[in-house]
């Protein structure tokens, strides 16, 4: 544990949500996609896929694990009516959507450590 606080309580650090291995970001007509592979320190694979889209019914963000058939499995998500209000209409790069995939990657990241 680290002490980080001036009251002299302790506080853990946060959970390291895996090393990314790969991102893209794109920009298309009606929003934006994020797509970003972490390994776990565990050693899986996760995949985020983020499409914020105009309308929140066509946005989707989900997290993916892949197997050892190598194929993604959905592994959980959250739904738009969660996030999509906080993000902008259009973005250039992939800052409104990184906190929405760090959440998706801890979240898949607890679910792996229960097995």
């Amino acid at each position: 544990m680290t002490s980080d606080r001036r009251d002299g309580t302790a506080t853990t650090p946060p959970p390291e949500n895996g090393r990314q291995v790969e991102r893209t970001f794109g920009e298309h007509r009606q929003g934006y996609d994020l797509t970003e592979i972490r390994r776990t320190s565990g050693g899986a694979l996760l995949r985020v896929r983020i499409h914020r889209d105009a309308y929140q019914h066509q946005s989707y963000a989900l997290v993916e694990v892949f197997t050892p058939a190598m194929t993604w499995t959905a592994l959980t998500h959250e739904p738009a009516s969660g996030w999509h209000a906080a993000t902008p209409c259009r973005s250039s790069g992939p800052a409104p959507l990184e906190s929405l995939a760090d959440r998706l990657f801890a979240r898949a990241d607890a679910i792996l450590r229960t097995q």
